[in-house]
């Protein structure tokens, strides 16, 4: 059965149709339905819609044999869509800029001190480990968007591709465990939260940010933008200078 159900997907392959946008879409839609309907906290959690949207479509591929460059390209409208997404994160930001505005100096510091804390860290624990230099690297840019991360990782000499799927594993996470975590430490402050998950779990984490509440998703929004132009400016000078000091 398994067999004739590969040959079949095997003939639909050249359009990929019912695994592309409409698809995707309407598995997202059915799943964040899924989600909104779970009460208890931790299962809320984990029936996320974006990380069960990623595990159904990666076993699909991998279990059905299909190719995932032809998957890629059938769903690129929506990766065309990803920046109009990032630039309509400015809604949220607007309607509570009253409030960014006066905490502005303090997101800033947060900010800097969150990057150069996920740094010293990751640079610690590399030691410990004794890992490559290329995947200490490759493990010092992890609190910013992809785009950002590729840059400043290969600047770096790091393994870009290895340094995105940490990013996007990290947001995950945070996505899913982010605001179970703020209730076990009773963090309920929304700029604080906010912060925190713009941040460590960025373009991710924002979107759950903005789920659970637009307050929360207007900090995490300003936080993402920030840790981006600080991961930029902080991660290339610190780096070096931790590898002189502590190598």
């Amino acid at each position: 059965m398994t067999e004739q159900l590969k040959s079949l997907t095997t003939q639909l392959t050249p359009d990929l149709w019912w695994l592309s946008v409409p698809f995707i879409i309407a598995l997202f839609l059915l799943l964040r339905l899924l989600n909104q309907r779970v009460k208890h906290v931790i299962l809320k959690s984990l029936t996320n819609p974006v990380f069960l949207s990623i595990a159904i479509i990666a076993l699909l591929l991998v279990n059905l044999n299909l190719p995932y460059t032809k998957f890629a390209s059938h769903s690129q409208l929506l990766s065309w869509l990803l920046e109009p997404a990032i630039v309509a994160l400015a809604l949220p930001l607007y309607q509570q800029f009253v409030h960014v505005r006066k905490n502005l100096l303090l997101i800033v510091t947060t900010c800097s001190l969150g990057i150069i804390n996920a740094t010293v860290v990751a640079f610690l624990l590399s030691m410990i480990f004794a890992v490559p230099t290329q995947l200490s690297a490759s493990v010092a840019a992890l609190s910013v968007t992809t785009p950002i991360t590729l840059i400043v990782t290969e600047s770096l000499g790091g393994i870009d591709s290895l340094a995105a799927a940490l990013v996007i594993f990290i947001g995950l996470l945070g996505a899913l465990f982010g605001f179970v975590l703020f209730k076990l430490i009773k963090i309920y402050n929304h700029e604080a939260q906010g912060v925190a998950m713009g941040t460590a779990c960025h373009a991710i984490g924002t979107a759950a940010a903005l789920v659970e509440h637009p307050k929360i998703g207007a900090f995490s929004s300003v936080a993402m933008a920030l840790s981006a132009l600080l991961t930029a400016a902080i991660v290339p000078f610190l780096y070096p200078i931790l590898v002189n000091t502590l190598l």
